[in-house]
């Protein structure tokens, strides 16, 4: 596909502008209902989210007409579950949203992505993510593993659902990450990949130890993205119109009771995983699919009108936002107030996400404090 600048635009500006909309006039409102109610405020926050995840997927089929194929297996919203996929370019999370839909039964998932603590700080969509409760770290061990922690307790208290997607490669495919992964495949006597990059198993098998331990595993599902023909790199891609024909999706569920019990052993399973990961992706390079096994299959496309309602959604809220924002004085104190006091929160704190865990800490020893 060739690119088309004015669509890239077209859907950068849309794409953007439908976060800091959803920000100003929808996430920031709620936020009274965090002094009512935890679990009610998550509940809210995870479904003004997913219903935002539509709206991605139906521009890129509308303005690219870009095919999501997926098959394997389906992903189960109703489980406390782990994603774990190959991170082949940078954009890679733009088009997981269309697997998500596709593949999700019913398509309901509260998917919590890993990411690294600058993007808390991009204004609009760094906010929103820390509203909808993802998960920000250091890559410095010790502040991470507290911090995870923390974050995976506090959705066992107010026993929540949630889906927790990892990149274990821990950054995109490119030359440069290539050597490095090559590098560390040579010093420790394993085989170079050319379609992904060796593991970082370490946070992937402490997560899988402390969801067991509280009882919030039930499965870890491993995605495999591939991309038959044109492949964006980076956000100039994007903007320049650079969108794939198709975007495949392999889906592989692992039940509990298939991973392994001890930690060392959870980070070689998923060095096997990856060794797999690498052949598959070999064979749909040679091929341009990936070719189902005996029993799964590629599922057909559903036929509803969900994805032309989110264009009409979200494509009024930002005609509406931008009307009030040169119409309305009040909306506009609105808007500057609210961006500066993230701007702050952003910069001064692990985010806003655990600033919701702060609070429901104090209300939970106030309780017990009037119970003695």
């Amino acid at each position: 596909m060739k690119g088309s600048a004015w669509r890239g635009i077209v859907y950068c500006f849309l794409f953007y502008t439908s976060i800091f909309s959803g920000f100003l006039t929808i996430c920031c409102p709620l936020l009274p209902l965090l002094l009512i109610d935890n679990r009610l405020y998550r509940h809210a926050m995870d479904i003004v989210f997913a219903i935002w995840e539509l709206y991605p997927v139906a521009l890129m089929e509308i303005l690219f007409g870009t095919e999501f194929v997926v098959s394997g297996d389906k992903i189960r919203p109703w489980e406390h579950s782990i994603l774990i996929m190959n991170h082949r370019t940078r954009l890679d999370w733009n088009f997981l949203w269309g697997a998500m839909y596709y593949s999700t039964s019913p398509p309901s998932h509260r998917l919590k992505f890993i990411l690294k603590s600058p993007i808390k700080r991009v204004p609009g969509a760094g906010w929103v993510m820390q509203m909808a409760g993802f998960f920000y770290i250091h890559r410095r061990w010790e502040d991470d593993q507290r911090l995870v922690s923390n974050m995976l307790e506090y959705l066992q208290d107010i026993n929540h659902t949630y889906q927790v997607l990892i990149f274990p490669e821990g950054t995109d495919l490119t030359k440069k990450s290539i050597a490095r992964s090559n590098h560390y495949a040579d010093i420790n006597n394993l085989q170079h990949y050319t379609h992904v990059l060796h593991p970082k198993t370490t946070g992937f098998a402490y997560i899988v130890k402390k969801m067991k331990s509280i009882g919030q595993l039930n499965a870890v599902y491993d995605l495999t993205i591939g991309y038959p023909d044109t492949l964006p790199e980076t956000e100039i891609d994007v903007m320049q119109g650079i969108f794939p024909e198709k975007v495949h999706f392999m889906i592989k569920r692992y039940s509990i009771n298939e991973l392994p019990s001890s930690f060392e052993s959870v980070k070689e399973w998923l060095n096997r995983i990856w060794r797999a990961k690498e052949d598959t992706l070999q064979r749909f390079y040679n091929s341009g699919e990936f070719i189902p096994q005996p029993n799964e299959s590629v599922w057909p496309r559903p036929i509803c009108n969900t994805l032309h309602l989110a264009v009409i959604f979200w494509t009024g809220l930002i005609l509406g936002t931008i009307y009030l924002t040169y119409t309305s004085m009040l909306f506009l104190l609105w808007s500057i107030l609210t961006c500066t006091i993230f701007t702050i929160l952003s910069f001064a704190t692990e985010g806003f996400f655990h600033i919701e865990i702060a609070w429901f800490k104090l209300k939970h020893k106030q309780l017990m404090k009037s119970k003695k």
